[in-house]
């Protein structure tokens, strides 16, 4: 079966991480030099090269809270600690994109990343402990499941490729492993990682659904609750691995998404993606109660009855039963 001309470009644009991670594995005396020229990779190779016109790609920055100084009644920290590369919004203010203090505003960051050229296990724990850490700097946000489901700024790990590399390793199996447990960890489906992207194995991105009661669900409600001990309803999040698009073309798709979500132009061409690469695939999950929201929100999908209508992603309903 013949490739669709978007997937060629992105064999292309993966061809050169890889060839570039060779070459510094080659000389991999310095790991901060190497760590270095890892980030500059997923920077200009792939984040500046495939982002629309306007975005600005930064490595090695903080993300200031809009807190003043000073104590802040709820412990939440003013200020990240520094992240690989960041990606601001095309209205970020001139002036303070290349500031020399490297410290960015948290409401004009949109993206953040960790960038790994060898991922291990600890990666993905410590980044799913700094994620947090960075929805504690933005305030949450209140009025609909997706705003109470997502966080900002997006948060992920990229990787040129991994250490589980022996005859009878399982690369996947390690990676579900650790964001499984990351996310039994967290307080709010806020918190979670926004995607995990390895470059030669897979890309992982989260879906959630704001709200699943009995009626929605197919089968014999008795013998699901008793074999899976589920609740009558809840919210449910995933972390889907894709298994069927190339991990880089996925994770730009699963980018282009969520970018989209908070600009509406770029809908069409995050569209464009998505039906190039549609979501699907399997990984860890977590049922959540209805404690996750707002009195507001919480009010209209436990109301018997509701059920969110399956509607098509690029609508960017913030009301839809599956949100990714």
């Amino acid at each position: 079966m013949s490739t669709h001309d978007l997937e060629d470009f992105f064999e292309q644009t993966a061809a050169r991480l890889a060839s570039e991670y060779q070459r510094i594995r080659k000389r991999n005396d310095d790991h901060g030099t190497s760590g270095d020229e890892g980030e500059a990779n997923w920077a200009r190779i792939v984040l500046e090269q495939w982002l629309p016109e306007g975005y600005h790609v930064v490595t090695k920055g903080r993300i200031l809270s809009a807190r003043h100084r000073g104590v802040d009644p709820n412990g939440a920290p003013e200020i990240s600690p520094q992240i690989d590369v960041l990606i601001l919004s095309p209205f970020y203010p001139k002036f303070l994109v290349d500031n020399e203090v490297k410290t960015y505003l948290a409401d004009g960051v949109v993206a953040a990343f960790e960038c790994k050229n060898t991922l291990k296990a600890k990666h993905l724990a410590e980044a799913a402990r700094t994620a947090a850490i960075v929805r504690k700097i933005t305030a949450p946000r209140r009025g609909t499941p997706y705003r109470e489901l997502f966080g900002t700024p997006i948060y992920g790990v990229l990787a040129h490729s991994h250490e589980w590399k022996g005859e009878n390793s399982d690369p996947i199996r390690n990676v579900d492993n650790a964001l499984h447990k990351g996310i039994q960890e967290l307080s709010h489906p806020r918190e979670m990682l926004d995607m995990v992207c390895v470059a030669d194995l897979a890309t992982w991105y989260p879906v959630k659904m704001p709200w699943v009661s009995r009626q929605v669900r197919s089968g014999d409600w008795s013998i699901i609750k008793k074999a899976m001990s589920m609740p009558d309803s809840y919210a449910m999040t995933h972390m889907i691995r894709d298994d069927r698009t190339a991990p880089l073309l996925s994770f730009m798709t699963s980018l282009m998404r969520r970018l989209a979500w908070e600009e509406p132009r770029l809908l069409p061409i995050a569209g464009y993606f998505h039906e190039v690469a549609p979501f699907g695939g399997t990984g860890p999950g977590r049922l959540w109660g209805e404690e996750i929201y707002s009195e507001k929100v919480r009010k209209v999908v436990t109301r018997p009855g509701w059920d969110a209508e399956e509607r098509r992603w690029k609508t960017g309903d913030e009301w839809a039963r599956f949100m990714a």
